[in-house]
This record gives structure tokens, sequence and C-alpha cells, in this order.
């Protein structure tokens, strides 16, 4: 078959440009055939062919009726070489192009149980973060993606199982809910009568509050638990039920021995909370979300599923000492989290309470 007749009909979809289409196309083009004509003969599409064009373009000065000019010419050879230079640098080397001294601390934090575990402080991506920061001048560390990659493909001395959670490397979709439940009776003040400044997180003291389950059972005891929205700072305290008295004099003394942290506090409209707004008065408002809207108090939701990591669902409460929830809380406070700014709930917290001491 001769050049000028090259027609290939298969669809060629998924291969690579060879040698011969790139001679042909340097052929063609010094013969002044267009790019649409081009892809035609070749059965690619014209997009191909205008990205191999530009890959294998070169500048030359021509002496061009007695004058001397930049002129672009493609070249078959200068398009292969640059594919075959690319192909190389696109092949992954995977962990080993990357800093050593990174997964040395890496693998050390693994063995050390920072990174899994109830007791963890990172996770991978805050690692990487953390790493950065205190490494500066290591700069070829990967990005907390790449490290996930190198996890699931079996690269590194890390497996999924030695995570709490793997990252999510897609996005997942915003998908926006209306309560449920609105026919439902609220038991004090609605959600939807609360400033909408608190959502922004820009003020400090707005709280969120649920009480937690181990067993199921009426004199099961549960876990309270107040998170508060702006620094993720969790309070943990064990109750010896649920019943709406036991609830209301827990509360009433943790907010009377902090009374300066409390703006507002945001409960879910169980009967257990239905003596809370008992608790209101000049410098503290209480709302209700809305019934089977959980996501309306999505910050105290997050801390109670960290605080499964110490509680799991299902064993009883009795089997936990008030010590020990206390810690529990506390330790998910310790926790290096990105959500606020790769700090911890702790660091948070007194940053917010030298602001509101600092001397004049």
């Amino acid at each position: 078959m001769s050049q000028d007749n090259y027609n290939i009909k298969k669809s060629k979809r998924f291969n690579h440009l060879n040698f011969t289409e790139r001679n042909l196309i340097e052929k063609w083009l010094k013969e002044g055939t267009s790019v649409a004509n081009i892809a035609k003969r070749l059965g690619r599409h014209r997009s191909t062919i205008y990205r191999e064009i530009k890959r294998g373009t070169v500048n030359q000065i021509k002496n061009i009726n007695g004058y001397l000019k930049n002129v672009e010419v493609y070249y078959a050879d200068s398009g292969q070489m640059k594919y075959e230079r690319n192909r190389e640098k696109s092949k992954s080397k995977g962990p080993k192009k990357f800093s050593k001294n990174f997964f040395k601390a890496l693998t050390k934090a693994k063995e050390n149980k920072q990174l899994g575990g109830k007791n963890r402080i990172y996770n991978i991506k805050s690692f990487v973060h953390c790493y950065k920061k205190d490494n500066p001048l290591d700069t070829n560390i990967p990005s907390f993606k790449t490290v996930y990659r190198y996890i699931k493909k079996g690269l590194i001395d890390i497996k999924p199982h030695d995570l709490p959670v793997m990252y999510r490397l897609a996005p997942r979709k915003n998908k926006y809910s209306k309560p449920k439940g609105q026919n439902k009776r609220i038991l004090g003040k609605s959600i939807s009568s609360r400033d909408p400044k608190v959502l922004k997180r820009e003020e400090f003291g707005h709280w969120e509050a649920d009480l937690v389950e181990g067993r199921k059972g009426k004199n099961e005891p549960v876990i309270l638990s107040l998170v508060e929205r702006k620094t993720r700072y969790g309070i943990t305290r064990k109750l010896k039920n649920s019943t709406a008295d036991t609830a209301y004099e827990a509360l009433k003394e943790i907010i009377e021995s902090k009374k300066d942290m409390f703006l507002t506090i945001t409960f879910d409209n169980g009967s257990e909370f239905s003596r809370v707004s008992e608790l209101e008065d000049d410098s503290l408002d209480i709302y209700f979300a809305h019934a089977y809207s959980a996501w309306e108090r999505g910050t105290n939701e997050n801390f109670n599923k960290l605080l499964r990591d110490f509680v799991p669902k299902g064993k009883s409460i009795k089997d936990y000492s008030q010590e020990y929830i206390i810690k529990a809380g506390k330790k998910i406070n310790d926790r290096i989290r990105e959500v606020i700014g790769f700090k911890s709930a702790s660091e948070k917290l007194q940053i917010e309470i030298d602001k509101k001491f600092a001397l004049p």
C-alpha cells in the first residue's frame, strides 16, 4: 500500500500514534494537506493530529527571498522523540521517587499507633500536612492522595485495615435535604428561629448536644456529648440513664461550671431533653432540631461517630467508668484535624479562651 493511499478503516481509538503515522503527517503537511483530511486518512480524531503537530513542531531560521525568518516546521523525528521522553517520565516509580525520610516517619507513626486505633492522633492527610510543616527543607513529599493510592496498591507497609477510614478520593455530591418530621411537636424553640450566623462558625460558644447509647435498654447508662461548633471541642459525661431529669441535672452542672463558654445549645427533639429549656437565661438560648434531621447537628453527629472508637454500638456503657468516658472525649479533642486547620480541638479551644480573657 502506498503512503498516499494509507487509510485506516478500523478504530484506533485507544492506540498511540506510531512512527509510520508521524512520517505520513510530516509528508502530508509538506504537501499542504489539511489537518481534517490527515485525520480522516489516518482514522484519527482531529484533536489527536493537532496535539501531535504541536508536539513535533520546531522553530527554524530559513532564508526566504534573501531574508532570515523564523518558521515552524513539523518533523516526525521530533514528535517521536518527545513522545518517547514523555512516556518514560509518566512511568510510575512508586514511593522510591519521594522522600525516604517521609515514609520512615509515616511507618514510625503507624508503629506508634498514631494513625490507627482509638488513640490515633493523625489521619493520612493531617500527617502529610504536619510533616511538611515540621520539615520545610524536605520538599519531595507525596500528596496525601498519592499516599492513599500506594496503600491501596500495597506499595508501602501500611494496609487499609490499619486505618479507621480510607479517604474518599472522589468527592461526594452535595445533597441538601429539607427537614423531615416538621409536623412533630418541637420541645422548645425551633432551630428555624436560631440566628443564621451560628451556621458560619465565626463565633465561639454555640454548642450541639446528644445522648449516645451503648446497649439499648430502659435502665442502661448513656453518654452525654456536647460539641462546640467553631472549635469542634467535645465534652463527654457518663449518665446513669436517659431520663429527662438525669440529662437536665448533668447539663446544669456542666453549664454552671463553664458559664462563659455557652451562648446557645442545639438539641435533637428526643424526650430525654424535654426539660433543658429550663436552663435558658439571659445569656443562654436553647434550640431544638427538627425530628429525623440529624444533619442539622452535623458537628455533634460527627463527634459521636469518633466516640464509637471507644464505645462500640451494642456494648453496655456499664462496662466503662466516668473517667474512661471523659478521657475518650479528651483523646478525640487532641487529634489533629483538617477541618479546623490541621490543629486539635484542644488547641482551638485554648485560642478562644486566650482571646476571651486577654488583657486589654
